[in-house]
């Protein structure tokens, strides 16, 4: 739950990063590494079996969704890893100021600056905010009255706006090549996945790496 709520996960963008610098799974060392959330959408899909948590189920769609937007090949294989740094600054993709928020967020922003926490808890260095959360949406929704429906609809505008924001960025260097063991774990979690889930797309794609990792890397 901490992983998934902390700043070790994208909460804009989905995907874990490498691990984090400290016990509160706050600040992230802001690389992220295929093998890394291959695993954990194998995890995270086998949590939601055994306890059904909608957190656990989130978790892995928008894990999947930051590896199908920035982890996949053309010819349907999986990318090695995104940098920490942009501009040889660590973490400067992902994090904020409070006035980026109430800029970009106008009337928006109280509700945003509860929910991932751009307060003393949410803050890193010079000014700057690591968003995470505190709770899950069930609990986060309750404390503050508002709907589960509402509070869905106005945080997916929220997130809409700070990556499109985002996007305007420099971006982290990518390192494209494709590692058949790395590649077979992302082929494991999309499985897992499609199997917890129901999704054909997610085991069409497992299937499409794998056949290429068996045409391509198998002598």
């Amino acid at each position: 739950d901490r992983m998934a709520l902390g700043g070790l996960f994208d909460q804009l963008g989905g995907g874990f990063a490498r691990y984090s610098t400290d016990v509160l799974w706050k600040v992230p060392h802001f690389e992220k590494m295929l093998y890394d959330n291959a695993q954990l959408v194998s995890l995270y899909s086998e949590a939601y079996q055994h306890f059904r948590k909608p957190l656990y189920k989130a978790t892995v769609e928008r894990t999947l969704d930051f590896v199908d937007r920035w982890m996949t090949s053309a010819d349907g294989l999986f990318h090695s890893a995104l940098d920490a740094d942009t501009g040889g600054e660590e973490g400067a993709y992902y994090v904020w100021t409070r006035a980026e928020l109430e800029a970009l967020l106008g009337g928006e922003f109280d509700l945003a600056a509860a929910y991932y926490n751009v307060n003393d808890k949410g803050h890193w260095e010079h000014g700057r905010y690591i968003l995470l959360r505190g709770q899950d949406d069930e609990a986060f929704a309750a404390e503050f009255g508002i709907a589960p429906a509402e509070l869905a609809q106005r945080i997916a505008a929220i997130n809409a706006i700070l990556l499109d924001a985002r996007a305007k960025r420099p971006a982290p260097g990518l390192d494209d090549k494709c590692l058949t063991s790395w590649n077979a774990l992302m082929v494991m979690g999309y499985r897992d996945a499609a199997l917890a889930f129901g999704r054909a797309d997610w085991m069409e794609r497992a299937t499409t790496a794998m056949e290429r990792l068996l045409k391509q890397c198998r002598t």
